[in-house]
């Protein structure tokens, strides 16, 4: 809600800010009529108060620095308002891209498998497999042959996963073929765009979708789109936090917000982040089997090996989800190792976007990364409850 405040004003002043990792307490918004408030007032700059949890946020920059993988990002909302809690990218060089930006923001990054999710929403929102059918590939389940999509024959080499497997182990074939021959190029590209990609979120600040590139009429365009095995899908970790968010609140697409509220003269509230801007972008037992999906990568998929013996003690009855991702990208240049997902523990619930970039050696895991961060968040709701450190909210944030 707000009293004259454009929200697409003020995320013109702080998106500049933000893009370099700060926070600005305070910001001029000239159109505020703040004489309707205080006569004579004028043009006064207002206080800011974020989102962003600072425990969080700054045990996602110690990890990062512990870490050192040539890039790495970590992106975290909450699913359900869709507040920002974290915005955290380092760099071993020093740098970000090409200087010290906020690497949550941007959207150069190939989705690689994270693309499987935009497979796995339009596949079953439209009945065209479960989680229980059985689809037979040959082949490794990292390769993508054209064979192997559009002319697959059973042979005594035939492995016959669930649909559910063959998104916890991420398999290729298995989405191609589910994206070009069941849901198809149109229904495919409409999924996507539903998930928010080639468009634009009504955030407070303003940052990139992930984008598609895709001739819905060319068969194997639509097999590399929804297997992931393609550059010309590309995601934004906070893009991507959103995504894992929909699993977890009835399937809605909410948009990221970094404003908690803007504070007048005497701490008059002119505007507060009270209804989450969100749309309903799949049916509710699409959500649950999404959810079901992604919980699988955890338990017996590729995020397994990363997540063993973390469901003990306090996290006993922690539900855990996400979807691995890795390709080469040129933006910068490396192998790109992502996983999005969603931790729930009781009332307290997160969506997140983890991605490591290594050029020549891998420093950390995505997975590992988010397992670390996951049970760093959850100590702390379960220990101090859901508010900030000090009830505040302001405050810069830096990444080197």
């Amino acid at each position: 809600m707000s009293w004259g405040i454009d929200r697409r004003e003020l995320a013109a002043a702080i998106t500049p800010a933000i893009e370099s990792n700060v926070y600005p307490p305070r910001v001029a918004l000239p159109s505020v009529a703040l004489s309707d408030v205080y006569a004579g007032a004028g043009e006064l700059k207002l206080r800011v108060r974020y989102t962003i949890d600072p425990a969080l946020q700054r045990e996602a920059q110690r990890l990062l620095s512990k870490y050192q993988p040539d890039y790495g990002v970590f992106a975290a909302l909450d699913p359900d308002s869709g507040r920002v809690l974290a915005m955290a990218s380092n760099s071993r060089a020093g740098n970000a891209i090409d200087g010290p930006r906020n690497m949550t923001m941007v959207n150069s990054y190939p989705a690689a498998s994270i693309s499987k999710i935009i497979t796995a929403v339009a596949a079953i929102d439209a009945h065209k497999t479960t989680p229980a059918s059985i689809i037979p590939f040959n082949g490794k389940t990292t390769s993508l042959y054209k064979n192997h999509v559009f002319k697959h024959r059973d042979n005594r080499w035939t492995r016959k996963f669930s649909f559910e497997e063959s998104f916890a182990k991420s398999v290729n074939s298995v989405f191609g073929r589910v994206g070009a021959l069941h849901v198809g190029g149109d229904a495919m590209l409409d999924a996507a765009e539903r998930l928010g990609f080639n468009g634009r979120f009504a955030s407070d600040f303003a940052f990139a979708n992930g984008a598609v590139e895709l001739d819905p009429a060319d068969e194997w365009q639509v097999a590399e789109m929804a297997s992931g095995y393609t550059r010309r899908n590309t995601l934004s970790p906070l893009h991507g936090a959103a995504l894992a968010a929909t699993a977890l609140n009835g399937g809605h697409l909410v948009a990221p917000a970094v404003v908690q509220s803007v504070l007048g003269p005497h701490g008059v509230p002119l505007y507060w982040h009270e209804t989450p801007l969100r749309s309903k972008v799949m049916r509710d037992d699409t959500a649950l089997e999404l959810k079901r999906l992604m919980r699988a990568t955890v338990i017996r998929g590729s995020a397994r090996k990363s997540f063993k013996g973390f469901h003990r003690g306090a996290f006993r009855d922690a539900l855990v989800g996400g979807k691995t991702g890795s390709l080469r990208g040129l933006q910068p240049k490396g192998e790109y190792d992502w996983f999005v997902g969603f931790g729930e523990l009781g009332a307290h619930k997160i969506a997140f976007a983890a991605l490591c970039i290594n050029k020549k050696r891998w420093y950390v895991k995505s997975t590992r990364l988010a397992r670390e961060l996951l049970e760093f968040y959850f100590r702390e709701q379960l220990a101090h409850g859901d508010g900030d450190d000090d009830g505040d909210g302001d405050g810069n944030a830096s990444a080197s």
